[in-house]
């Protein structure tokens, strides 16, 4: 596994679990001291073209705005990434980003999930002219 190292990191937590798999294999990941994780199943986001009033997904983009590399981790649910980092993608695209972005994918083996989830976040950020990493 590459390590990564950057100025003002966050780490989105696609699972359902805050100190799960893919929270774990995130701090072995990032080392830089600015790093922060940001649990998605502590905000409630919802679909786009929905508008509720306890949408929380504003306070989640004043965190993605600080940052200058956003790092993804989803595990996988049902051969896909979770649901919740599909519907944050989707509302990301009506938005400024950070400069860079990158995903992993954790599961016991999600060498069918990894090369699909990977192509879907490099395609969301060559649309939006943002710097894809790989990790």
């Amino acid at each position: 596994m590459k390590q990564l190292t950057d100025d003002h990191v966050l780490f989105i937590n696609a699972s359902q679990n805050r100190n799960g798999n893919t929270a774990r294999i995130g701090k072995q990941l990032i080392t830089t001291p600015h790093y922060q994780q940001l649990n998605l199943v502590d905000y409630k986001i919802y679909q786009i073209g929905q508008a509720f009033s306890d949408d929380q997904f504003a306070e989640v983009v004043d965190q993605i705005q600080q940052a200058s590399h956003l790092i993804l981790g989803t595990p996988v649910y049902w051969h896909a990434m979770s649901g919740c980092l599909k519907v944050l993608l989707e509302r990301l695209s009506q938005m400024d980003n950070p400069e860079k972005i990158s995903v992993f994918v954790q599961d016991a083996d999600p060498s069918e999930t990894e090369g699909p989830t990977k192509n879907i976040v490099r395609r969301f950020t060559n649309v939006l002219g943002m710097d894809y990493q790989e990790i």
